[in-house]
C-alpha cells in the first residue's frame, strides 16, 4: 500500500527514519509499446508515471534527483542527456552516475509507478547497512528487478568502459566487472508493470 502525501512531514515520510545520503535516478526513456506513447507522460490516478516517482524520490528524502531519457516538457528536475547514446538503460546509468553528488543511487524505472514507497525505504535501508556492497537489487517472486536497484554511483567507470567495449546489457555489466548484486528480498506485493 502506498503511503498517503498527508502522511508526510518537510518531505519525508512522518514516524519514520529514513536514509538521505543519496540520489534518485529515474530512468524515462521509452515508449510504451501498449499505449504508443512515452511512459513517463502515461496518468495513473491524474499524476504520470514520472510525477510518482519523483514524488517517491521527494518522499524518501532524496538530496537530489536525476532522471534519464526523459524528452516531454513537464519536469521540473535535472534531466541528464546521455553521454555515450544510443545504449539503453546503461547508457542513462553512466550519465546519471557522473553527475550525482552522493554515493548511492536509488535507480527507478519510470514503468514501476506501484512499487510502494516503503518497500524502496526498506531497500535503502538495507543497502545503506551494506555499504561496501556495490550494487543492491531488489527481487521480487524469484525475479531479480536490474531497474530497481541501489548502485554506488563510483560504478560509473566501470559502466564507461564496458560501454565503450561494445556492450550494454544491465545484467552482463555485473560479469564483466565481477560484481554480484546482493539480493533484497521485498517484503510484500510488489507492483504491476507496465509495458
Amino acid at each position: 500500500m502506498q503511503t498517503d502525501i498527508s502522511e508526510l512531514e518537510n518531505g519525508q515520510l512522518a514516524e519514520q527514519q529514513l536514509p538521505s545520503d543519496f540520489t534518485l535516478v529515474v530512468l524515462a526513456g521509452g515508449a510504451s509499446s501498449h499505449m504508443g506513447r512515452e511512459k513517463s507522460d502515461l496518468l495513473l490516478d491524474g499524476q504520470t508515471f514520472l510525477e510518482i516517482q519523483i514524488g517517491k524520490g521527494c518522499q524518501l528524502g532524496a538530496k537530489q534527483i536525476l532522471i534519464s531519457g526523459y524528452r516531454g516538457t513537464q519536469c521540473g528536475e535535472e534531466i541528464v542527456p546521455d553521454r555515450i547514446s544510443g545504449q539503453g538503460p546503461l547508457g542513462g546509468l553512466e550519465s546519471c552516475f557522473r553527475r550525482a553528488k552522493t554515493e548511492k543511487c536509488l535507480v527507478l524505472g519510470v514503468d514501476t509507478p506501484l512499487v510502494p514507497v516503503e518497500e524502496l525505504q526498506n531497500l535503502l535501508k538495507f543497502a545503506m547497512e551494506k555499504a561496501d556492497q556495490p550494487v543492491t537489487m531488489l527481487c521480487h517472486n524469484g525475479k531479480e528487478e536490474s531497474l530497481i536497484e541501489v548502485y554506488d554511483a563510483r560504478l560509473y567507470k566501470e559502466i564507461t568502459d564496458f560501454l565503450e567495449s561494445g556492450r550494454s546489457s544491465v545484467y552482463r555489466i555485473f560479469k564483466y566487472s565481477g560484481i554480484f548484486p546482493i539480493p533484497y528480498q521485498c517484503t510484500g506485493k510488489l507492483f504491476s508493470e507496465y509495458q
